[in-house]
């Protein structure tokens, strides 16, 4: 998992900076001949160069936007005494649908409704309803990442694993999606991007069990090799099991076993 993270990620996000030295370019244009960096992926990576200031927002779709209206609706209801609630909504839905910073909608969203919500409630009320909006908040970002997860760009699934970190570990819907992408999405760097972000989750025993059944799904040895290395990390014995259908199979090239032979030993 480490390895995977330090020799390829870091080094494409440098590639894409233009900050390699001359012995990583050396190494970065090796690991291309060699398939496992993919430049056709780079260069979409390189898109998200600046991402919180200069990416496009998803076009957010009818359904996105209905449930976003009902849910501040929901919320409108609960404080009869609040003023101009469509005027709200309209500077709500210049901000988050209206503009190209899609990421920084969201807190935007959040100061208006704070600000509007401080000015016309009392302390109590107005901490309910920040915490109630707050909610709404994250039911928000779950979609946005869900739609993310589901475009055609590996880019833009990228990021919607990258918003998916920030989201709260024991949010079932953010695991499941991570899972869906970790056992099905094409791309071998997203796979492993997601892989990357349930590592974090492992103090959750669904998660590992999610990790040990991922490993029969994965056909790529990338993927295989990686998620070896992290049952090693885990000392997760029931791991051992999948990873002896992978080395009994005559599609696994010999190198691999070695090395899945190797973790194998590795976990007492």
């Amino acid at each position: 998992m480490d390895k995977m993270e330090n020799k390829y990620m870091s080094m494409i996000t440098e590639y894409i900076d233009g900050t390699l030295s001359p012995e990583r370019e050396k190494e970065f244009q090796q690991y291309v001949q060699e398939g496992h960096i993919d430049m056709a992926e780079v260069d979409e990576m390189a898109k998200l160069q600046g991402i919180m200031l200069s990416s496009s927002a998803p076009a957010p779709s009818a359904a996105l936007k209905e449930n976003f209206y009902q849910m501040l609706n929901e919320a409108q209801l609960k404080q009869p005494q609040a003023k101009n609630p469509t005027s709200l909504l309209e500077r709500i839905n210049a901000s988050l649908f209206g503009n190209q910073y899609g990421r920084m909608a969201f807190g935007i969203g959040v100061l208006i409704i704070g600000l509007f919500l401080g000015s016309n409630l009392g302390s109590n009320s107005y901490k309910e309803e920040l915490t109630d909006l707050n909610g709404q908040m994250v039911e928000m970002r779950e979609m946005m990442m869900m739609a993310m997860l589901e475009r055609e760009s590996v880019s833009d699934r990228l990021k919607g694993v990258q918003m998916s970190s920030a989201l709260s570990s024991s949010n079932e819907k953010v695991i499941d999606a991570l899972f869906l992408t970790l056992n099905s999405d094409p791309s071998t760097n997203v796979r492993i991007a997601a892989l990357n972000t349930l590592a974090g989750y492992t103090s959750d025993p669904k998660v590992r069990e999610g990790l040990v059944n991922s490993i029969s799904k994965q056909k790529s040895p990338l993927m295989q090799v990686n998620l070896a290395e992290l049952m090693v990390k885990l000392q997760e014995t029931k791991a051992k099991d999948e990873l002896k259908s992978i080395l009994e199979s005559d599609q696994t090239p010999e190198d691999v076993k070695v090395t899945l032979r190797a973790s194998m030993e590795k976990i007492i």
